[in-house]
C-alpha cells in the first residue's frame, strides 16, 4: 500500500511539473498597428522559436542544420546557441543522404 501511495505521489508530481512547464507560454504583445509578427526564442532549444501574431504564439522549428538567430529574427546556420539544446539534425550533404 505504501508503494502505491509513493508511486501515485510521483505520478502526480510529474504531471504538475509537465503542466507547469507547458503553461509557461510566451507573452505575445497585443497586435501593433502595422500587423507584423513578433518572434521569441524557445526557452530550451536553439532550433525552435515562437511567432506571435494576433496575440497568439505558434511554436515553429528551424530547418535541419539551422538555428534561431534572435538578432536577425531568422533561422541561420551561423548561430551561437550557448547552453541551449541543438537537437535539429544537420542537412543532408549528398544525394545519397536524401534517398530513403
Amino acid at each position: 500500500m505504501q508503494k502505491l501511495i509513493v508511486v501515485l505521489g510521483l505520478v502526480i508530481l510529474g504531471l504538475v511539473a509537465i503542466l507547469s512547464f507547458a503553461s509557461a507560454e510566451v507573452n505575445c504583445p497585443e497586435e501593433n498597428e502595422n500587423s507584423t509578427a513578433t518572434y521569441f526564442p524557445h526557452e530550451t532549444e536553439c532550433g525552435k522559436f515562437y511567432e506571435c501574431h494576433n496575440g497568439e504564439a505558434a511554436l515553429l522549428d528551424c530547418a535541419p542544420g539551422s538555428y534561431w538567430d534572435a538578432r536577425l529574427n531568422v533561422c541561420n546556420t551561423d548561430v551561437n546557441c550557448g547552453d541551449l539544446l541543438t537537437s535539429t539534425a544537420p542537412p543532408p550533404t549528398t544525394a545519397e543522404d536524401t534517398d530513403d
